[in-house]
């Protein structure tokens, strides 16, 4: 499985992210999770979302990293409410998000790829799932984001 996302990983290394085993060691960090989304025909720039919630009662941070063309990166910085990380977690635990494989049936070429990362203390889980021809539990994984997180799957033109 970490070979096949490597790719997907690069795209953070070239904006310049910590990976997010090192962001979730950070002090004061409770846990964290990532959605990374590669456009396979470039329409826009490659993307990573962070979601980051702090031990203490501090706002939950939702940053969004952009790769555009010219190779700069665009920031853009949220407050998610409570509820709402709440809700998708709760729901990522309830579809065993931290147990499940890689979608099977992934076309690796002329598809859009998310990497999808969920990470606490020591433990760290990914799935790479094709979000538009996901189907069963990981299509529901899609529609939590899309519904919970709509600010990391927002893609710009550059």
């Amino acid at each position: 499985m970490q070979r096949r996302a490597a790719p997907l990983r690069f795209i953070a290394v070239r904006l310049a992210i910590p990976e997010l085993e090192a962001a979730v060691r950070q002090p004061g960090v409770a846990e964290c999770l990532r959605v990374t989304i590669q456009y396979h025909d470039g329409r826009h720039p490659d993307q990573v979302a962070t979601l980051t919630k702090l031990q203490s009662a501090s706002p939950i941070r939702l940053a969004v990293y952009y790769r555009r063309a010219n190779d700069k990166s665009l920031v853009l910085d949220y407050v998610i409410e409570p509820e709402r990380f709440t809700a998708l977690n709760a729901a990522l635990r309830k579809l065993g998000f931290d147990k499940l494989d890689d979608f099977p049936d992934i076309p690796w070429y002329g598809a859009d790829l998310w990497l999808v990362e969920r990470a606490a203390g020591t433990f760290h889980h990914d799935i790479i799932l094709a979000p538009d021809t996901a189907t069963g539990c990981h299509a529901e994984i899609v529609q939590l984001i899309r519904e919970h997180l709509r600010e990391a799957t927002r893609a710009i033109n550059a």
